[in-house]
């Protein structure tokens, strides 16, 4: 799949200390940007990095769980900052995805996104378009009952080690 390359919105693109020459909000690792403390971005406007060069310019992909984790970090460290704490929460940028093609598809877990990886799977068939319809269907529905993260899927991220926020260090 070939796309037009990205850029960041107009009106912040070429605010200095904001945001890349493309246009992306610069952040640290708790989603925070280091000019404005106050502005915290997540998502397809954050500017990563990419992890080597190559013979055409590519930007990094952002799955639907590693923006998930872009957002509990950011959520976790906004109410820090209102309480007058420093922020401390890390996403963990793991992904999790789905991705149908039709009546097949292909559905990989890459932790962490970036590489190095601590863990690579993938695998492919008709079942993952089975897959993302279920998900789609319990996507919705969860959101439409006002359950963002019900403990069952909570739980069953954690039998499978996947996790959305670094584990804290107290040292910060």
């Amino acid at each position: 799949m070939m796309l037009p390359a990205f850029r960041g919105v107009e009106a912040v693109r070429d605010i200095e200390g904001l945001t890349n020459p493309r246009g992306f909000i610069l952040v640290d690792r708790h989603q925070q940007n280091g000019k404005y403390p106050n502005v915290f971005a997540v998502g397809v406007c954050v500017a990563i990095a990419p992890t080597g060069k190559t013979p055409v310019p590519v930007g990094v992909p952002k799955t639907g769980f590693m923006i998930e984790s872009m957002v509990t970090a950011t959520a976790k460290n906004i109410a820090k900052l209102v309480r007058g704490e420093k922020p401390n929460a890390e996403g963990t940028w793991n992904a999790v995805c789905l991705a149908d093609f039709g009546d097949g598809g292909i559905a990989f877990v890459a932790q962490p996104q970036i590489p190095p990886r601590n863990v690579n799977w993938s695998s492919q068939g008709k079942w993952v378009h089975a897959a993302k319809i279920g998900f789609e269907k319990y996507f919705l529905h969860k959101i439409k009952s006002g359950m963002a993260e019900p403990f069952y899927e909570k739980l069953a991220l954690q039998v499978l080690g996947i996790d959305k926020l670094k584990a804290v260090k107290f040292d910060d």
